[in-house]
């Protein structure tokens, strides 16, 4: 089997061993040569080591050290990854994909279903020398494949979208002009290309991305497109953030990069009982869990997956502390930029009543 098997080995973190061998077992029927790890100190050694093609993670091993595997790795070039989420929990499958996963398996874990994942990115990884896969953000075309996808959701696009996409991906950020634009798509056209159908194919390209469209390809008046800087937020000044806020009718708190409350709205205060809450960490005030009482902490935190650069995370039903009782929200969480370019989040918070 070993002999017939090309490219990276895949690396399987789990401590249940059921689980382990189920997968491993799987996996090897499929000719792919498995390194089996049950902590995740022996993975990322092992990581190091053997520089798989393919890590598969559950991310609740350990204790939920399996996130930092994850993180780990995700950032790696030429690694792709695969979440284990033993729980099938939407805000798991949020969280990995904000931290980087190409792909989640939940419940239930067929080892046959995820030996067929894992066999789809290896597939995938291998013929990456034929085209590179480029990343922007949570963004991620693949050359090869001519596949588009947005948060791990693949986005269909036309030829002409994908041509003009590529182009900006590889100028990384540098701005093309509509000349260099139309020269990538002008075999694809069947009449001369103008500026207008470089226009057109833009916009339909941002709304086929759907809502954060714009914050990936971004206008330079009068010359052309480039890609949004990944991190790109908007601008909050400092003395400005208690009147912004006060004047959003809904509960809205403001967090740091050290996911402390630097500043709430009146309707926040009201809501949550206090106004002694700014400069205390978020998870003292809030509390969050998720309705069937699970705390919402570490990597599992939306605050945390926001600022790690995951993008904006909406409408999620948590429960919070109250002005004296627990209560039922739906939180939605906003990138920020704050005064010297700091990282912050805004946390709309909506009571949940009757």
């Amino acid at each position: 089997m070993a002999g017939q098997y090309e490219g990276g080995p895949v690396l399987l973190a789990e401590d249940e061993p059921e689980i382990l061998n189920g997968i491993r077992d799987a996996l090897r029927a499929e000719d792919l040569l498995v390194i089996g790890c049950r902590t995740v100190r022996t993975a990322l050694e092992a990581a190091e080591f053997h520089r798989p093609s393919v890590i598969v993670v559950d991310v609740a091993m350990e204790g939920g050290r399996g996130w930092e595997l994850l993180h780990t790795q995700a950032a790696r070039s030429g690694t792709r990854t695969l979440a284990l989420d033993r729980r099938g929990d939407a805000l798991v499958r949020r969280a990995a994909f904000a931290a980087g996963a190409d792909d989640v398996a939940s419940p239930p874990l067929v080892p046959s279903e995820i030996s067929a994942r894992v066999r789809s990115l290896h597939k995938r990884d291998r013929i990456d020398a034929g085209g590179p896969v480029l990343r922007h953000g949570d963004l991620i075309l693949d050359v090869s494949a001519h596949e588009v996808r947005v948060a791990g959701h693949p986005v269909a696009v036309t030829a002409q979208q994908f041509a003009i996409l590529r182009a900006l991906c590889e100028a990384r950020g540098a701005t093309l002009h509509r000349s260099q634009l139309l020269a990538r798509i002008a075999a694809l056209e069947d009449e001369p290309p103008s500026d207008r159908a470089v226009d057109l194919h833009v916009s339909r390209l941002r709304h086929r991305l759907g809502a954060r469209g714009r914050r990936y390809i971004e206008a330079v008046y009068g010359v052309g497109y480039r890609l949004a800087r990944p991190d790109a937020r908007p601008a909050l000044p400092a003395d400005a953030a208690a009147a912004v806020l006060d004047a959003i009718g809904s509960a809205v708190l403001l967090i740091d990069d050290e996911l402390r409350i630097r500043g709430a709205n009146r309707a926040a205060q009201r809501l949550l009982g206090a106004d002694d809450i700014v400069g205390r960490p978020c998870a003292e005030v809030l509390g969050c869990r998720t309705s069937d009482g699970v705390a919402m902490t570490g990597p599992t935190c939306l605050g945390r997956a926001v600022l790690s650069g995951g993008g904006p995370i909406a409408h999620v039903r948590a429960i919070v502390r109250g002005d004296g009782s627990p209560m039922e929200v739906d939180l939605s969480h906003t990138p920020l930029t704050v005064d010297g370019g700091s990282r912050a989040v805004a946390i709309e918070i909506l009571h949940q009543s009757g």
